[in-house]
Order: structure tokens, then sequence, then C-alpha cells
């Protein structure tokens, strides 16, 4: 099991943000968070807060994705940065609140909400965030999750507690499973949703989303069940009667982008990432 762990420590340095965003970004200064800034110059869009996954820091690939459409961006690191948590666990969502508030404070951006884009632990959270505050007019999430997850530590000695806390408590986790019949990290996940009690007290729950939302996710993905946990999201969705949209990409990995092949194969996920920036495109453009 800790050879296992310590893979996904390992797997979270290929998911760190790099690259440079399209619209050149500004460090946001003076305030309660780091994060970058890119302006669209109009006031006409929502801006999107853009959260990164398991390597922590500036999420500037997948900003710069996003900034590509127009929006107003602003990429937040929530961990391994400085004067941040050194790693991804216990992580409190009241450190949210004031990127929120910034970004819709912005004189480029509509004030009246925001959008949240993430990938991976990022989409975790972004699904998480939305349904804790109406203000979220929209929701992108690459390689999601239907439920909290435990934290990932760097010393897999020891035993991780909840990716997020509130108001100084836990909040309710699904934790790994014993290591029996366990080779890979997605066999780690899957056998761990089996926990059926675990995995229900931790689901998100998404009927409180207020906004759209649309999931993106790799057939071959070697981190975690992304396309069975997305499915589950729009399951729970269409059972209240809101709108989902889930594209699975069954040839692609996790992040669906040839500069992070984690499953599938570079062409696979080349595609993916062509395809799935229209279908982003599409979902934001119908967003009022």
């Amino acid at each position: 099991m800790n050879n296992l762990l310590a893979a996904l420590a390992a797997c979270a340095g290929l998911l760190l943000g790099h690259g440079a965003l399209a619209q050149d970004p500004i460090p946001v200064e003076n305030v309660e968070f780091v994060g970058e800034y890119s302006s669209s110059g109009t006031s006409q869009k929502f801006g999107i807060l853009v959260l990164g996954g398991s390597g922590g820091g500036l999420p500037a690939h997948l900003a710069s994705k996003m900034a590509r459409y127009g929006h107003s961006v602003l990429s937040v690191a929530y961990f391994k940065a400085e004067g941040l948590p050194a790693e991804l666990n216990e992580v409190p969502l009241e450190y949210f609140d004031a990127p929120k508030r910034w970004l819709a404070a912005q004189p480029d951006t509509r004030n009246d909400g925001i959008l949240v884009a993430g990938w991976s632990k990022g989409a975790e959270l972004a699904l998480l965030l939305a349904s804790r505050d109406p203000h979220i007019k929209g929701v992108v999430g690459i390689a999601p999750s239907s439920v909290v997850w435990a934290g990932i530590l760097n010393d897999w000695t020891k035993v991780p507690s909840s990716s997020w806390v509130h108001d100084g408590k836990l909040l309710a986790h699904v934790p790994f499973a014993p290591p029996a019949n366990i080779t890979t990290l997605n066999d780690l996940y899957t056998a761990s949703l089996a926990q059926v009690d675990a995995a229900a007290m931790a689901r998100i729950p998404v009927e409180d989303i207020s906004g759209p939302i649309l999931l993106l996710s790799g057939g071959r993905d070697e981190i975690w069940p992304a396309n069975r946990m997305a499915a589950e999201v729009c399951l729970q969705r269409r059972r209240a009667g809101l709108p989902c949209l889930h594209v699975n990409y069954p040839e692609a990995g996790h992040l669906l982008d040839e500069g992070f092949v984690i499953g599938g194969t570079m062409s696979a996920n080349a595609a993916a990432n062509r395809q799935s920036k229209n279908e982003i495109g599409k979902f934001l453009s119908a967003i009022r």
C-alpha cells in the first residue's frame, strides 16, 4: 500500500500547472490568497476561478486554456506555495472566500457571480465550492470526483485525513481502502469507492449547485475512475431536474492533454484536448 500511495504523491508532480497564460497574467498582490490574474478587457462575462490538482501551486496551464475563451481568469494556489500548506490535506474551504470576492469585484468581470474550473482534485474542489455557494454560476470539471477524498501526504506511512475542512471541522471523506488485490492507483480509488457507507457520507451534494455543469473524463484514466464519478454526478443532477453534461473520451487519460499523458496515448490525449476545448467553449458561451 505504501508503494502505491507514494506513487500517487509522485504522480502529483506531473500535474503541476506548467506553461504561461495567453493573456499576460499578473500576480495578485496584497490579498489573502496566492493567485495570478489574466484580464479579458471586457465587463460582459463572468470571471473564471481556476483550481489545479494534486501538483499544487498555481495552475498556469489550465488557466491558459480557460483564458482563450475571452473570460478574465484568476488562477489560485491552495497548497504548495509560499504561505500555504505544504500538502493537500485539511485545506480550509474558507480560504477560497477571498479569491471569489476579489474576482467578482474586478471592473472587467460581471459582479453577479463567477464560474469555477478545475481538473482532478481541483475539479473535486470546484464542485464542492459550487455546492456551497449560489454565486457560482457554472462549473467545468476535467477528471472530476463525485465524493470528497482523503488527502495526499508526502509521508505515506501516515494516514491522511480529509482533503478539506470547514469551520475547523473535517469534511466527511472516503478513506483509502486496504491494499488487498490493488496494483494501480485507479484500482485504489475504485476499491475505496466500494466502501459504500463512507462514499455515501462523502458524496458532494451536486444537486445544490445553482448553475450548469460540464464534466470531461478519459476512459483510460490512470489516477482515478473519473468517468464513473462524472456519470454519478450527472445522475444525481438529472434526478433533481438540473443540467449536467458529461463528455467521455474513451481512449484518453486523466487530464485530456498531450502535455500530461497519464493514461491513453499521446494522439488520443491530443484529440481529446482539441475536442474538449470545443465543448468548453460551447458551454461557456451558453452561460448567461
